[in-house]
């Protein structure tokens, strides 16, 4: 009786090995186009940051250039929002252009 549950108790177990449950895991800011669209040369960094939060890189030799990026662990998520947005400043700190993977804008 004792191997029958001991046998039950491991198939059990092993079972749970073969298709585990994957979380998945998003990180960063999503751009939708409404945000994107709003966008625009002339911005300050401060209605910048309104629009689409603290940037998740910004460089460590100048304060004019801004990164926002987004990760999933799953790509099928979100596959037509962008991934990753550059925008650039001028001296002043207002907007000069931005990229994104499928598009450039100036």
């Amino acid at each position: 009786m004792i191997r029958i549950l001991i046998s039950i108790a491991l198939i059990a177990s092993l079972s749970a090995c073969i298709n585990p449950h994957r979380v998945r895991v998003d990180q960063g800011v999503l751009i939708d186009q409404s945000s994107l669209e709003s966008l625009q040369t002339g911005l300050t960094q401060d209605q910048v940051r309104r629009i689409f939060g603290p940037p998740s890189n910004q460089s460590s030799f100048s304060n004019n250039r801004w990164e926002y990026l987004f990760r999933s662990s799953d790509p099928s998520f979100q596959a037509d929002k962008v991934k990753l947005l550059v925008i650039e400043f001028d001296s002043q700190g207002y907007v000069t252009r931005w990229t994104t993977p499928n598009a450039t804008k100036s």
